[in-house]
């Protein structure tokens, strides 16, 4: 696909039901992400307690996604933002969550500001520069500072 190529993609109008995932904090990320980006409440039941985890809860939050947490049902609710991304500025420090940084690298191009994603040295070195040069061929305005 050239430069000058537009692939449109259609939203789904409604999604509803119900899926029970085995405990991954890949899956548990992207389920949080996924909320994140939806319309409405999310029930997310028995969410996969891990460092990764963790850090993406934190990173929606800073990014003013609001939840609500019921530990004795192991029950996590989310306010989708219809994609929208709540605040114009946040710094997510993700310590060495490799599963956060790149769907939340991926999702910020939906907002409108300026955003920063660290974490500790060892995630600067992990490879994300293809993910970054493929993300800016699609319009979005991004870079690596290091």
């Amino acid at each position: 696909m050239s430069s000058k190529d537009k692939l449109t993609l259609s939203p789904i109008h409604e999604i509803s039901g119900i899926v029970n995932l085995p405990g991954s904090k890949s899956l548990s990320n992207r389920i949080l992400l996924l909320s994140m980006l939806a319309e409405g409440q999310t029930e997310i039941h028995n969410l996969l307690d891990s460092d990764d985890v963790r850090r993406m809860v934190e990173a929606l939050e800073i990014l003013g996604i609001q939840f609500e947490e019921k530990r004795a049902e192991n029950l996590i609710s989310v306010s989708g933002t219809a994609g929208k991304i709540p605040v114009s500025e946040a710094t997510l420090m993700l310590g060495n969550a490799g599963t956060a940084i790149r769907p939340l690298t991926a999702a910020m191009t939906l907002g409108h500001g300026r955003f920063v994603l660290d974490g500790v040295t060892r995630m600067r070195e992990r490879p994300i520069i293809d993910l970054v040069d493929g993300l800016s061929q699609l319009g979005a305005n991004l870079r690596c500072l290091n």
